[in-house]
């Protein structure tokens, strides 16, 4: 006796999909999304290795035209350059200097002001 999706693809020339190849297609597709995801995680983690990180270590406003701000740099790849910003309460740009950094560690600088500033950070770094 036929099962009827044997019947229904007899009447109309449809061959029934056996379970064996709905599994390869599910496995086929599960392992397209697996490598995916491999790529992925490999891409984001070689391409993130060799970026620059900054952190802001403190600000100290001396006067209506300067601002000293502390900062620490890891660079793994060699020589950059950050730019340090000084904003008012209104967080407007007031100062701004490019401070050259040879290697990883602290690092401190004067930065001229238009008028007082309210703090001092690390805008971003790029290699040199």
């Amino acid at each position: 006796m036929m099962s009827e999706s044997d019947l229904m693809a007899k009447r109309y020339g449809k061959p029934a999909k056996s379970r064996q190849q709905n599994r390869r297609t599910i496995i086929t597709l599960a392992l397209a999304l697996f490598v995916t995801f491999l790529a992925w995680a490999i891409w984001v983690t070689v391409d993130g290795a060799d970026q620059i990180k900054s952190q802001d270590r403190a600000y100290e406003v001396l006067g209506v035209n300067q601002t000293l701000v502390r900062f620490s740099v890891s660079s793994p790849a060699g020589p950059a350059v950050c730019a340090v910003q000084v904003l008012n309460q209104a967080f407007g740009v007031v100062g701004y200097k490019e401070v050259e950094i040879a290697k990883s560690g602290d690092y401190e600088t004067l930065v001229t002001t238009t008028e007082i500033g309210v703090t001092g950070l690390v805008d971003k770094c790029w290699l040199k």
